[in-house]
């Protein structure tokens, strides 16, 4: 872990040309109390207990600067336990990005960095025991070369940190890549596009690392209202332990405007991955995910999700669909998940807002049998006391039914709320570090499927 924060903090440090006015702002505080009468989630033995949060959150935007841009989210959390059935905890997040385009159109220096939990058994329930904390850092250059109007050779290296505080999985990463891309026309590009890395363990494992290799072929595409990213192509791996393994490797993003309310999003990928390359994805935004297992397991990864969603003069209403197989070469963790979770909203005025949700899920463990299936709803009610503060009453059932029985469980909430935040929708925006703009759409071709 110090070694990621040291190396975040020099090239930080080196990255930063200044500190300018024009930094955006917000900051949320806020304090929750929540009963459950299952807090253990527990089949054989539900113990109830009043769980007390207090929260700060802060987030940064720099894009005042002619050839700079940085995304800052960070969140501290205190958990009190009233019957001390889990020790009390502090958790903190701290999900940034930043690039500096050193010569526009040229050459610019990209720094990710993401810390946060994530469970430790991915097989049992989501409790204070089973959580670990994770960071993943990367940093480095990209080059790009105009050929003519139409031709631009891109070039890049990358740097990759991967530190998890309870798995014994450390690695470094170091890897490069080259496209070639066709401004087909105003709003297309084709690109033809290799990257390779070299992973390496740092710690006892089994496996020492692995190299890979992908090829693909892209096509982006960007209207005022809808935007395409089709890659297609394979990814060659070779590890000690596991040998050579190769496949397809596809993947296809598409967000799309549909009237000023509306909008859908939709999501497939088909390729070899680890929990690293998730963490960074460019699917998974929101950095530190909370489906996420730690492991130097290498999986195939076949999963699509859709999200539509309507905001309307009474709320805001969606549907998210969602369909994963992840199939481990190296670990009886291969799964299958799908599900949907949707919510309504209901503005019964201009300060009491009210929200119906609920989802189902069903996971298949394929190599030890277990199936879970998980459901939950609720109601929720907020009410906007004063600008910027915001009281919040829910009330919410959790259940998860499994073929082993040990997982199983039922568990009732209720919530009560209060918050402040100085710039709502900015702060909460920040909770996922979106890609920063760059001098050209074309320019973030992300490494390794990010």
């Amino acid at each position: 872990m110090r070694r990621s924060w040291r190396l975040v903090a020099a090239v930080l440090a080196l990255l930063l040309p200044g500190v300018s006015t024009a930094t955006e702002f917000g900051y949320g505080l806020g304090y929750s109390a929540t009963h459950s009468n299952n807090i253990t989630l527990s089949n054989t033995n539900p113990q109830a207990d009043w769980l007390s949060i207090a929260k700060g959150q802060l987030a940064l935007e720099e894009d005042g600067l002619r050839n700079f841009g940085a995304r800052v989210y960070s969140q501290l959390e205190y958990d009190h336990y009233q019957h001390q059935i889990f020790s009390n905890q502090t958790m903190f997040t701290l999900n940034s990005a930043a690039t500096w385009a050193m010569r526009p159109r040229v050459l610019s220096w990209t720094a990710e960095d993401y810390y946060g939990q994530v469970p430790i058994v991915p097989f049992a329930s989501v409790t204070p025991s089973n959580m670990q904390s994770v960071n993943v850092l990367t940093t480095g250059p990209t080059a790009l070369a105009r050929i003519d109007p139409l031709n631009t050779l891109e070039l890049g290296m990358r740097y990759d940190n991967f530190h998890s505080s309870v798995a014994n999985n450390d690695s470094y990463r170091v890897g490069g890549f080259a496209g070639w891309l066709y401004q087909y026309s105003p709003v297309t590009v084709f690109s033809l596009n290799y990257h390779g890395q070299n992973a390496r363990y740092m710690q006892n494992v089994l496996a020492s690392g692995y190299d890979r290799q992908d090829m693909f072929l892209r096509m982006d595409t960007r209207f005022p209202t809808t935007a395409w990213v089709v890659d297609l192509g394979d990814t060659w791996l070779h590890q000690s332990v596991l040998g050579r393994v190769s496949g397809l490797y596809a993947r296809l993003l598409m967000s799309r405007q549909i009237t000023k309310d509306t909008a859908l999003s939709v999501t497939a990928i088909s390729t070899i991955t680890d929990v690293e390359d998730q963490v960074l994805s460019a699917e998974s935004t929101s950095g530190i995910v909370g489906g996420s297992s730690v492991g130097t397991d290498i999986y195939r990864q076949d999963s699509v999700d859709a999200a539509y969603s309507v905001a309307g003069p009474l709320g805001m209403d969606s549907v998210d669909l969602f369909d994963q197989k992840l199939k481990y070469y190296t670990s009886p963790l291969s799964q299958e998940q799908a599900g949907v979770g949707v919510q309504f909203g209901y503005q019964f005025s201009g300060t009491l807002l009210g929200s119906l949700f609920g989802g189902y899920s069903r996971t298949r463990f394929y190599d030890n049998s277990v199936i879970n299936r998980d459901g939950n709803e609720g109601v929720g009610l907020t009410y906007e006391a004063r600008p910027s503060i915001f009281v919040g009453l829910k009330g919410q059932i959790s259940r998860q039914q499994s073929t082993s029985a040990a997982n199983s469980y039922t568990e009732k909430q209720i919530v009560l709320s209060v918050s402040y935040y100085s710039n709502f929708t900015f702060v909460n925006a920040g909770t996922v570090v979106p890609p920063l703009t760059e001098q050209d759409n074309i320019t973030r071709d992300i490494m390794y499927g990010r």
